[in-house]
């Protein structure tokens, strides 16, 4: 029992899961802190045996690394085995956590990055966690040793260097990511009024330099913001002369700021307004409430299959019905709306990443890369690799 409770403490310290289970890996088990339906160590026995098995060949805490960029650890104390994970040690674009989770059959309305930490911490985690249970002292140089994990290391090392190096030279700053860019301009299109702000901030704190002056600075971010808002609140089924109407006002309003302050101020408002904007015309426009609402549904779960029946049962009528009224609404047909959805996100994520066309494809869940190929130069009149070549953000290709 006192292990059991050293063991939460030490999952809500660290901020990573710890599960237990018996020497033939079954009736695993969590110490109450993190869900135990969207871990693979839970979902995925072929994972969870494969770390068991590594830990009955050698006698040092087992560091096993997955799709490049993801780690899980296990540790044989007793009659049982601790296991934890996943951790990553380097920031994984938005294709690559779909991946992982299709991977291991979690949810995708569930997805999320693993959590982020230096590989320094993980040694430190592993080596307190296996003294902790077996009271034995292992250093970390023993640790990446005995995992053949020295020469990644040194890799690791030699790259951090270079980076540290370009950014003395360059005083670079880090970008947000595309998926933390998508997850504030969703809600905007969503008319989210409550979770704007909150999500918001993130992208503000982790916005790039596009001025070497701090005013100017934050005067760009504030233009580039309101452009990407309107395009989202359009998205979102404001009329284009409205957003246009309200972007021009915002633009001239910044203009016309004297301070530092008062522009990063009307930079938050900026994209509450549009958000409100895209909430006001959803309470007031004449479409159905069910049309709402498949819409939703599809841009929640464009990522994998959609069925018309799912649709419906979700929404709570039948599938001729919501076929009629979204058909009446928007002017086409369910399918042919899905598949502009994801030709729209495929297109984001040719501009603003570095995915290959299968990845992408893969990701906004087309039958094929043949098919994902067709489709989008059907909308977009050229091809993903066409799109990507006229439209590619100069940052992922240097």
């Amino acid at each position: 029992m006192a292990e059991h409770t050293l063991l939460r403490k030490l999952e809500v310290l660290w901020g990573i899961p710890i599960f237990c289970t018996d020497q033939e890996g079954k009736n695993i088990c969590s110490f109450g802190i993190f869900s135990e339906k969207q871990n693979p160590l839970t979902v995925s026995d072929e994972l969870l045996q494969t770390l068991i098995r590594q830990a009955r060949e050698q006698d040092v805490p087992v560091i096993y690394k997955i799709s490049g960029k993801i780690y899980f650890f296990c540790i044989s104390s007793g009659s049982h085995y601790y296991l934890s994970g996943p951790v990553c040690a380097e920031q994984m674009s938005y294709v690559e956590i779909h991946q992982f989770y299709k991977k291991y059959h979690m949810s995708p309305k569930e997805e999320r990055h693993p959590d982020k930490m230096t590989m320094n911490r993980m040694l430190n985690f592993v080596s307190f966690l296996y003294e902790m249970l077996e009271g034995k002292d292992i250093q970390p140089d023993e640790l990446m040793e005995k995992n053949n994990l020295i020469e990644e290391k040194e890799i690791r090392e030699e790259n951090d260097k270079v980076r540290i190096e370009l950014d003395k030279r360059d005083d670079a700053s880090y970008h947000h990511t595309y998926m933390e860019e998508r997850y504030v301009m969703d809600t905007i299109r969503a008319g989210d009024v409550d979770k704007v702000n909150e999500r918001a901030d993130g992208l503000f704190e982790k916005a790039g330099i596009l001025s070497k002056k701090h005013f100017n600075n934050q005067r760009n971010l504030a233009i580039v913001s309101v452009t990407m808002a309107t395009r989202e609140a359009i998205a979102g089924g404001v009329a284009p002369a409205d957003a246009y109407r309200l972007s021009d006002y915002l633009i001239n309003q910044i203009d016309q700021c004297q301070t530092l302050e008062e522009i990063i101020e009307l930079n938050r408002r900026c994209l509450y307004k549009f958000t409100k904007l895209v909430a006001d015309t959803r309470k007031t426009r004449n479409f159905s409430g069910y049309t709402e609402q498949c819409k939703d549904y599809i841009s929640q779960n464009y990522h994998h299959k959609i069925y018309l029946e799912d649709i419906a049962e979700a929404i709570g009528i039948s599938q001729g019905h919501l076929s009629r009224i979204f058909r009446q609404d928007m002017g086409m047909k369910i399918q042919d709306y899905i598949l502009k959805f994801r030709v729209e996100r495929a297109a984001n994520l040719l501009k603003y990443s570095d995915a290959t066309l299968s990845d992408i494809s893969d990701y906004v869940c087309f039958n094929s890369q043949s098919h994902f190929g067709s489709v989008f130069k059907e909308y977009m009149k050229m091809t993903p690799g066409q799109y990507r070549e006229k439209y590619k953000r100069k940052e992922f290709y240097t």
